[in-house]
């Protein structure tokens, strides 16, 4: 189990992060000024990292049919199943993948 408390504090509150683990749970809120942010999340991230050959052998057997988005440094696409992947490079690392939804919903 983790707790991190780190913060600057002279007569005012300016700038505080709290990060908690416990296991594959964590939680993450800062506080910089005006602006807050949290993130939470529950259970291992897993990631995928593949060489050229081996991301391509991967296209031949689930083929992408539409290139969603790209930036030069990530690939959104959407396989023959449905689904959506976001890949980064310069290794092909599979960073999300979540079943997409048809486009008339």
């Amino acid at each position: 189990m983790k707790f991190l408390l780190e913060h600057k504090l002279p007569r005012q509150l300016r700038y505080a992060k709290v990060y908690f683990q416990a296991g594959p749970t964590s939680v993450l809120f800062s506080l910089d000024g005006t602006s807050a942010d949290w993130h939470a999340s529950i259970g291992r991230k897993k990631s995928v990292s593949m060489s050229d050959s081996e991301y391509t052998r991967f296209r031949a057997g689930v083929p992408a049919v539409e290139l969603l988005d790209q930036d030069g440094q990530r690939v959104l696409i959407r396989n023959a199943a449905g689904h959506e992947e976001l890949w980064e490079k310069p290794r092909w690392v599979l960073t999300r993948a979540h079943e997409g939804r048809s486009r008339g919903e």
